[in-house]
């Protein structure tokens, strides 16, 4: 009964506040570029633009997001009225025992003195037998009542505790999807800038094929063909400053903020290589599984089903079974998820050592071919094309180190038990 009451109240409170911001993207995963204005969030006409960190996204989830804050003033609500409840109605069983008490006491003070066997004295007496039987009968609803008392403060304490765990959870996945989202802004900036250079080299080579069209070097479909290339280029470089907006739209909803504000990213901490040198898989896992809400969540489960057991009850040993199997599941899940986190940094990591590579050979690249053109040996556009490798590696780079950071970022989530499992659901 326990149970069922504590899930009946998590699920009213968690249907009414928990509600995802229209073009939020899944949590712990980088947010996809919109290909098409069509499915553009619309954001207002004129918005204020508000600089945040990792940091600072956190907490603003944490202490603006109005799930957040109603799973904690619902917590609080439930500590608050339980004792306060609980104080009146013991105060006011306290007095009514403590004036039958003092009737008592006179009653006996009356008695002393008087010949026991007279009729006032055996009067008295009778009336003292009613007194005490009904100071006995307070007494014992009193205890009654405090222990009743004492089950539901320990149920509305459960209740508060759980819904501060939710909260926690909440907020921690709110917050991991806002910080990705922010990162992705940024990285979605370094593709903006890759693509402006490939526009400057479109135009570039249709400043040589429109000279070449007027000598009759090229046909028109040839130089219509590259002209569309760029236009469209054009048109994905406006979209996708548009879909950066929309995203730091997202951002500010999650974090509270209102509809007329969007967040973009500020300077991030820098990631040392120490800090990827002191990840450990065991160690690291094991504070993941001892901080999963979703494992704490199958565990308090499994407590309710063996407190409902009763080997005389259909079904309440399958549902220890069922329970117990949720939990072993859950645990599979979280190891699952924690370890494609920890691969997926060391991934990054390399990917990252390889793009810097590239772009040292890019900056070799680039003397060589500056040399040569001094010399007169390359043409100006092969020179512009090593110097636009460059550009392009530097931005790779960029690129390569943001999704580094942000698994980096979400493995530090998951040592939190923030982690999106199988068994979440």
């Amino acid at each position: 009964m326990k149970a069922n009451w504590k899930r009946t109240l998590l699920s009213l409170v968690l249907c009414a506040g928990f509600v995802w911001p229209a073009g939020a993207v899944s949590i712990g995963q980088p947010a996809a570029p919109q290909t098409g204005t069509s499915t553009a969030q619309s954001k207002p006409a004129a918005y204020t633009v508000k600089k945040m960190g990792l940091l600072g996204v956190k907490r603003t989830v944490e202490s603006d997001n109005n799930t957040v804050k109603m799973l904690n003033k619902t917590a609080a609500s439930l500590d608050s009225s339980s004792y306060m409840s609980g104080s009146a109605s013991g105060a006011t069983g306290e007095s009514e025992i403590a004036i039958y008490a003092a009737l008592i006491e006179d009653m006996k003070k009356a008695m002393d003195g008087l010949d026991k066997t007279s009729d006032l004295y055996k009067t008295y007496a009778v009336q003292l037998k009613v007194l005490e039987d009904y100071q006995t009968s307070l007494n014992q609803n009193a205890v009654s009542g405090m222990q009743q008392a004492m089950a539901m403060l320990s149920q509305l304490d459960d209740a508060a505790y759980t819904l501060r765990k939710q909260a926690k959870n909440v907020s921690g996945q709110l917050a991991l999807g806002a910080q990705t989202m922010l990162i992705t802004i940024k990285n979605l900036g370094f593709t903006k800038e890759n693509l402006q250079v490939t526009l400057t080299q479109l135009d570039r080579n249709l400043a040589v094929l429109k000279t070449q069209r007027k000598l009759g070097m090229i046909g028109q479909l040839q130089l219509d063909t590259v002209q569309n290339q760029r236009d469209k280029l054009a048109q994905s470089i406006d979209t996708l400053e548009t879909t950066r907006e929309n995203l730091g739209s997202s951002v500010a909803l999650m974090c509270g903020l209102d509809a007329n504000t969007i967040v973009m990213p500020a300077d991030f901490e820098t990631l040392y290589e120490g800090n990827l040198d002191k990840m450990s898989y065991q160690k690291d896992l094991e504070q993941a599984q001892k901080n999963s809400f979703l494992i704490w969540q199958k565990q308090d489960a499994v407590r309710s089903a063996y407190n409902s057991y009763d080997k005389n009850i259909s079904g309440t040993a399958e549902a220890v079974k069922s329970a117990e199997d949720a939990l072993a599941a859950a645990k599979e899940s979280v190891v699952a998820a924690f370890d494609s986190t920890y691969k997926t940094v060391k991934d990054c990591r390399t990917t990252l050592a390889a793009k810097r590579t590239a772009q040292s050979q890019a900056e070799l690249d680039l003397k060589t071919a500056t040399v040569k053109y001094r010399k007169g040996i390359i043409s100006k556009l092969a020179y512009q094309q090593a110097q636009d490798a460059v550009t392009t590696a530097k931005l790779n780079v960029e690129s390569a180190y943001l999704s580094l950071y942000t698994a980096y970022n979400q493995y530090e989530w998951a040592k939190e038990g923030v982690l999106i499992t199988t068994a979440a659901a």
